[in-house]
């Protein structure tokens, strides 16, 4: 057993820093120079004119939600690691631990969070950019797989609770 939570352990940090690399080269291709066009005119700007309907305010908020993607990027990689913790008490061999019962509470509630957000802020983001945004797609696309996940995250949760009642009751028996 040691040996295939070893590999897994592996397997998992190989996922982390993958998954890191890819947040991070996104946020490299992202043009951060944004930031500065927009203090620039907030100097210049005209004090008349509505802040909301100007093209810099669209561009700002295309700026925030963009930065909003990547923080929750960042969130569902943060979950991820949760998996490694796991991994560590399955080692110790406490299989049915409160912390194990919390660490899937964790993984099911930000799996759900994360694709709940993104597809908000999706939906904003092509608002914005006065694309086509197809609901059905965005939600096929990326978060068929996250939300029934973390539902069964939720699901394991309440087995490894249980569980752990059960392992307490057979102590108890003599």
């Amino acid at each position: 057993m040691k040996d295939n939570t070893k590999l897994l352990t592996y397997i998992t940090y190989g996922i982390l820093i993958s998954a890191v690399s890819v947040l991070l080269n996104d946020m490299r291709e992202f043009d951060f120079n944004q930031f500065e066009k927009f203090t620039n005119w907030a100097k210049s700007a005209d004090k008349n004119e509505p802040w909301f309907t100007s093209k810099n305010a669209i561009e700002w908020s295309y700026y925030a939600l963009n930065a909003g993607l990547f923080f929750w990027g960042g969130y569902l990689i943060y979950g991820f690691s949760y998996f490694l913790s796991i991994l560590k008490e399955i080692e110790d061999g406490n299989y049915f631990s409160d912390k194990n019962i919390k660490y899937f509470k964790k993984i099911g509630n930000i799996f759900i969070s994360y694709t709940v957000s993104v597809l908000i802020l999706r939906f904003l983001l092509a608002s914005i950019e006065e694309s086509t945004f197809n609901f059905f797609n965005e939600l096929k696309a990326e978060f068929t797989f996250l939300i029934p996940a973390g539902l069964a995250f939720y699901i394991l949760a309440e087995i490894f609770e249980k569980g752990k009642q059960a392992e307490e009751d057979n102590e108890l028996t003599i």
